[in-house]
């Protein structure tokens, strides 16, 4: 009964909305009740039709039928789900106008994804808000009927009232949704953070608000979010919002970018709210796209106030930027997470003082509009997606990649976000919806989407049929999974033989060609069994007698299949594209092959192993883990060598999907040792590569050199081995010094004017080489590492191009020939090795720096590759100025150090990690001949470094030592005391981040200078008193870090602030204090390995003068 009167309620719903009526839930049930206590008009006997009603003709069995006729189909037979309204009139997406689902597409419920990804969590993190008390008395009296009857009987008739306290939830929560025509999208989400408040238990009411613009421009309040609702009678002012009492919360749910934000309305009416109650705004768009919003924010520090104030205290991280509104309050503006909205819901409620990291918009009493922005300019659409590559999350680029295959309806892109990006945030799918890259395609029912002209074909790349195909398997995974459960869902269109018509979109045969013509990528999202449809579709035609199958093709034999197999692998390494449908075709032979009994001439183990390889190959393009899960099934238990190299090839990609793993790559290292000890030679080769390439990743999770000694190990016998190589030549670490000609196994090869003969080997011992380099302290054995790593790496670089760089043979018999281009476009990435081998010897950095001009002539369009030599670049120009001392240097590589920052997204971890080198470049710089110039860039690309990580990063105390050390230089050049103030306050905050003892005694060395220079502005003592206490500080410090420092460093940085301390001293006129400070210098000088002569001289020479004094 109440499924079957809930479209009624909600037609009535309608009705009273288009009327002018706006009702509440309360007012709507109220009206219905009322309804069925008052008399309607006469009802016409149930059995016959009522007057006036048309007659209905028989039935004519001999006439035409009225639909399409009904065949006998499997009970099994897929049903394809489409989106309504998905057919265009010019037969779009690849269905002909008259074939559209919609003409002959069963109606069905179809589970949908929620648009609040872990919506568990977010509830779990506003449950905090049950302890939130609002200001007033906590609880209020109420009669207690027992107690006053019990009192009135004993007063012999008298009647007296006993009152009791009530504790009831007094909060209420108003939601509120802007109700702009760009946060339609955002209306799910509403609903389920709706829902969230009411399970909480926290709140006394939730109510719900829409927030509507009238023609006017002033801001009202509504029930519905429906345009329509704008000019009804039933709207409200905002201002019934605002409660003086101060018992409510208010939750804006806006992406602050309609009108009413554009002139400020909005701003001003949530001004007038946050007087009096909490407010925040829940922004749904990426948090680096709020600054472009019309409600910018600030990045602070919230906490609450003492005796539990209303408004919470923000204390800004920075000065506002030019052009920002100051002064009016700040509110909250708060991501859909769980995080963000737990700590904001445990400072309100007092579980937490703070100080909580927050980002709040300043509102006025008076805010005023702001201009109207310029149109935006028409991009073609390889630019476009370009411009969304750089400057997007790499979740959204990949979501974009995903749509291009799915129909662009709001449901369904939910769904196929939720599938294939589980981990992903609104703001991803947000990112994608205002890049440009979409657009609406008509003002029909449902939030539909189409791509701009071209975008799509630029997205889709190489993706053929079989790749869009994975979007459809797991969107079918999940809508079986959920198909009929009490969970949100949306209505599609079943379209199969159920309803006796071919689907719209058949499969391909063996004819067509792989990829689709334009605008024929397959429209259904999903695909169920009929038997799954029929059983949640009431009225639906049961399943009828079974029909007979025509009998299954016979199973190949293993023979066969692998031969077929490796032929189909063939031809994906012939095709330029990648060869997507080939390697499905090669997979599914190999899964029917390991089903079929082995045969007696069948190797053992063979089909299990080359179907592991090929579905790493497949994992390779589809980066699927039920890919990789398959592989490792598939060999897991096996014995043969072959089976257990590519189990470890198995476990290094699945080590390398988990974040990397080291008891993975371990467990992978383990499988290739034991594999290349197998008498294949082909096979020892590919496994040494491997295991090297592996070695190489676990020491830097690791940080120990004693893997990559291990890898170097295993490599050199083999490089020793090879064809062509010298007897004379060891394979220690002295055989292979003797330059690109004459190193290793293969310098025999070189000489005779060809290529090493087994490249790859070479390839991957100038690597290892290569990663030893920053583990050997020594600088006589780190010079011959790198001339053997630059041997070995030029030794393999004119094999090169005979490779087919990012392919692989045949993966599980010869996987050796895709290492060369494994890690990069062919040669471009070997030549950044090369020279990064090359920068650390003083002789050959010209050579170096052409190497890396060659690899960026070659690296294309791969920004990766671009940053990696240009970064290289800036490297050896910093070298050769140690070397030559010429100024010239340094500026060469501040500007490669620019060219590779513009080629970063700002959100990436690299333009954090470039931007200190980049800095300290430019420092140096500032101090050579004639360097005032460069201090101001300095300055500026030193501070956009402290502000590129977060404060509770592990460099973040080296970075504000950094930004303080260019202050100070700018004060050299400049005199304006300001820098020296800046730089005080950077250091204070650094000693407080920092965690080594060694940085914080030179954090307090450079504190007590800093004091030093302001005392020669101020000529106050106090600042004298303040240095003293800074070098006191490091010295203790520095005696920390001398507990784990094998070297003199802690040991004289220690001595060298004593002097300092009693310098200062004997500036204050106390001498003795300065005598201990001196005494205390001189015993840290005699314990350094060196002595320091000079410098305990001086000092001895001062404690005799002071003791002379006395």
């Amino acid at each position: 009964m109440a499924s079957a009167g809930a479209p009624g309620v909600r037609e009535l719903a309608a009705l009273l909305l288009a009327a002018g009526l706006d009702p509440s839930a309360g007012e709507l049930a109220d009206a219905l009740w009322l309804a069925g206590h008052i008399g309607g008009p006469g009802r016409s006997a149930p059995g016959g039709p009522g007057p006036g009603a048309p007659e209905t003709a028989p039935e004519d069995p001999g006439g035409e039928p009225a639909g399409p006729v009904r065949t006998e189909v499997e009970v099994d037979a897929p049903v394809g789900l489409y989106a309504p309204g998905a057919a265009r009139a010019d037969g779009a997406d690849g269905q002909r106008p008259e074939e559209s689902p919609e003409e002959y597409g069963v109606p069905v419920r179809v589970p949908g994804a929620a648009a609040l990804p872990r919506i568990l969590d977010v509830q779990r993190a506003l449950r905090a808000l049950q302890r939130h008390r609002p200001p007033g008395p906590p609880t209020r009296l109420v009669i207690d009927e027992a107690a006053t009857a019990e009192a009135s009987a004993r007063a012999l008739g008298l009647v007296i009232p006993v009152l009791r306290p009530e504790s009831r939830r007094e909060a209420t929560v108003r939601l509120v949704m802007d109700a702009s025509p760009s946060m339609a999208v955002w209306q799910d989400m509403f609903e389920e953070l709706r829902s969230v408040c009411e399970r909480l238990g926290a709140f006394r009411d939730v109510q719900v608000h829409y927030l509507h613009r009238l023609a006017d421009g002033t801001a009202a309040l509504g029930r519905s979010p429906a345009p329509g609702c704008v000019r009804a009678s039933g709207l409200r002012s905002g201002d019934q919002l605002r409660d003086p009492t101060g018992r409510a919360l208010t939750m804006l749910v806006s992406d602050c970018a309609g009108r009413l934000w554009r002139e400020g309305t909005a701003q001003r009416l949530l001004h007038r709210w946050a007087e009096c109650t909490p407010c925040m705004v829940v922004q749904p768009l990426p948090q680096r796209l709020w600054g472009r919003s019309w409600l910018p924010t600030e990045r602070g520090t919230l906490t609450r106030p003492e005796g539990g104030g209303q408004q919470l205290a923000f204390r800004p991280d920075r000065p506002p930027l030019p052009g920002r509104p100051t002064g009016g309050l700040t509110v909250p503006v708060l991501p859909p997470s769980a995080t963000a909205l737990g700590a904001w819901a445990r400072l309100l409620a007092g579980l937490t003082a703070g100080p909580v990291p927050a980002e709040v918009g300043r509102v006025l009493a008076d805010h005023p509009a702001a201009p109207l922005p310029p149109p935006r300019a028409v991009r073609p659409p390889r630019e476009l997606v370009a411009r969304f590559r750089s400057s997007a999350a790499p979740q959204a680029v990949q979501l974009a990649v995903y749509l291009s295959a799915a129909p662009l309806t709001l449901p369904v892109m939910r769904l196929v976000q939720r599938t294939m990006l589980p981990d992903s945030e609104p703001s991803d799918l947000a990112e994608v919806l205002l890049s440009g890259l979409l657009r609406r395609s008509g003002p029909g029912p449902g939030h539909w989407y189409e791509f701009v002209p071209g975008v799509q074909d630029v997205l889709l790349g190489p993706l053929g049929r079989d790749e869009a195909a994975l979007v459809l398997k797991h969107c079918s995974e999940y809508v079986l999974a959920h198909f009929g459960r009490g969970v949100r869902n949306f209505p599609a269109l079943a379209v199969s033989q159920l309803t006796g018509t071919p689907p719209a979109v058949a499969d391909p045969g063996p004819e067509e060609d792989e990829r689709a013509p334009e605008g024929r990528l397959p429209q259904a999202f999903a695909q169920v069994s009929a038997k799954v449809v029929r059983r949640y579709l009431p009225g639906m035609p049961q399943e009828g007698p079974p029909v007979r199958r025509p009998p299954a093709a016979p199973v190949p034999t293993r023979a066969g299949a692998v031969r077929a197999a490796r032929d189909r692998l063939a031809d994906a390494d012939a095709d330029a594209e990648g060869g997507a449908r080939a390697l499905y075709e090669a997979v599914a032979v190999l899964r029917r092959a390991v089903t079929a009994p082995p045969g007696p001439g069948d190797p053992p183990e063979e089909a299990e192993t080359e179907l592991a390889g090929a579905l790493l190959r497949l994992w390779a393009a589809q980066r699927d883990p039920e890919l990789l899960a398959e592989a490792e099934r598939a060999v897991t238990g096996l014995r043969t060598a072959r089976a257990g190299a590519v189990l470890g090839r198995v476990l290094y990609e699945r080590a390398l999907a988990a974040g990397p793993d080291a008891e993975l790559l371990a467990a992978a290292d383990m499988e290739f040792a034991a594999a290349g000890a197998a008498a294949d030679p082909e096979l020892q080769r590919d496994c040494a590569v491997r295991r090297a390439e592996t070695l190489i990743r676990l020491s830097g999770l690791r940080d120990e050199a004693g893997a990559l000694r291990e890898a170097r190990a295993s490599l050199e016998p083999l490089a020793g081995r090879a064809p062509g190589a010298d007897p004379a030549a060891g394979t220690d670490g002295g055989g292979e010094g003797t330059g690109a000609e004459g190193g290793g196994g293969e310098g025999g090869g070189g000489r005779e004017g060809g290529p090493a003969p087994y490249p790859e080997l070479h390839l991957a011992l100038g690597r290892v080489l290569l990663a030893l380099l920053p583990r050997t302290p020594d600088p006589a054995e780190r010079t011959a590492l790198a001339e053997q790593a630059a041997a070995r790496l030029a030794t393999a670089l004119p094999a090169l191009p005979a490779a087919a760089p990012g392919r692989t043979g045949h993966t599980g018999r010869t996987g050796h020939t895709g290492h060369i281009g494994r890690t990069g476009p062919g040669t471009a990435q070997v030549r950044v090795e090369l020279a990064e081998a090359l920068r650390h010897l003083p002789g050959r950095l010209e050579e170096a720096a052409g190497q890396l001009d060659a690899a960026l002539a070659e690296s294309g369009g791969d920004p990766e590759l671009r940053v990696a030599a240009l970064v290289c670049l800036a490297r050896v120009h910093r070298e050769r100025y140690a070397r030559d001392a010429d100024p010239t240097a340094l500026e060469d590589a501040a500007e490669a150090y620019g060219r590779a920052r513009r080629l970063i997204p700002r959100d990436a971890e690299a333009f954090g990690e470039l931007l200190p080198e980049w800095g300290d470049v430019l420092l140096d710089r500032a101090r050579a001949t004639d360097g005032r110039r460069f201090t101001g860039a300095a300055v500026r690309v030193l501070r956009e470094s402290r502000s590129a990580v977060p404060q509770s990063d592990p460099g973040a105390a080296h970075r504000l030592l950094r930004l303080a050390t260019g202050l100070r230089l700018r004060h050299t050049y400049e005199g304006d005391p300001v820098d020296l103030r800046e730089a005080e306050y950077l250091l204070e905050l650094a000693v407080r981040h920092s965690r080594n003892p060694l940085e914080q005694a030179r954090i307090w060395r450079d504190h007590g200078d800093v004091q030093q220079e302001i005392h020669g502005h101020t000529r106050a003592l106090e600042r004298l008193d303040r240095a003293a206490d800074s070098y006191r500080r490091a010295w203790r410090a520095a005696l920390e870090a001398d507990v784990e420092d094998r070297a003199d460093t802690a040991v004289q940085l220690a001595a060298r602030v004593q002097q300092l301390r009693g310098d200062v001293l004997e500036r204050m006129a106390r001498p003795r204090a300065a005598l201990d400070a001196y005494r205390s210098a001189l015993e840290l000088w005699t314990r350094t390995r060196e002595g320091a002569a000079g410098r305990s001289e001086a000092v001895r020479v001062r404690i005799l003068a002071l003791e002379a004094g006395f």
